[in-house]
């Protein structure tokens, strides 16, 4: 009885587990994501990212994973988040404007989410077109698009 005793707790000591804290991680895609989502019903920007030709219409898709994070960079760290975004606006709204609703919507939406707390936010603009000349372009590439995807 007493060696059956020594052998089980020998087995317990090897089983123990060293105390350890749980975490929750975030990726800094899920924080781009939340961001990028955020801003999308802010009046005065057209589109996200600085290459129209590349991203015309990935602004308003879901799908790849690519254009769910287009136009925005994030550093994540443990309990704050750095966010970059590069915009497209709308001629003739307020710069100002739209920056200040960013700031405000972003910071909400990943506070509420993860928990984090967005320390900076920059918001680069890249480009200004009136909404003609936006949806024109937009038009052009999709159609451009649909073209390259019949010929393959």
């Amino acid at each position: 009885m007493t060696e059956n005793k020594e052998r089980i707790e020998e087995i317990n000591e090897n089983r123990e587990l060293e105390y350890e804290q749980s975490k929750l991680l975030i990726e800094d895609k899920v924080v781009a994501k939340i961001a990028r989502i955020a801003i999308k019903n802010i009046d005065g920007i057209l589109e996200m990212k600085g290459n129209i030709a590349d991203s015309i219409g990935s602004f308003f898709s879901g799908g790849r994973e690519e254009a769910s994070t287009a136009g925005v960079s994030v550093e994540v760290g443990e309990k704050e988040a750095k966010v970059n975004l590069d915009v497209i606006i709308e001629y003739g709204k307020n710069a100002t404007r739209i920056f200040n609703e960013i700031k405000k919507v972003v910071k909400a939406n990943i506070k509420e989410m993860t928990g984090l707390d967005v320390v900076t936010i920059n918001v680069n603009v890249v480009d200004v077109m009136t909404r003609k000349e936006y949806e024109e372009t937009k038009a052009k590439k999709e159609s451009e698009s649909r073209e390259e995807e019949r010929r393959y």
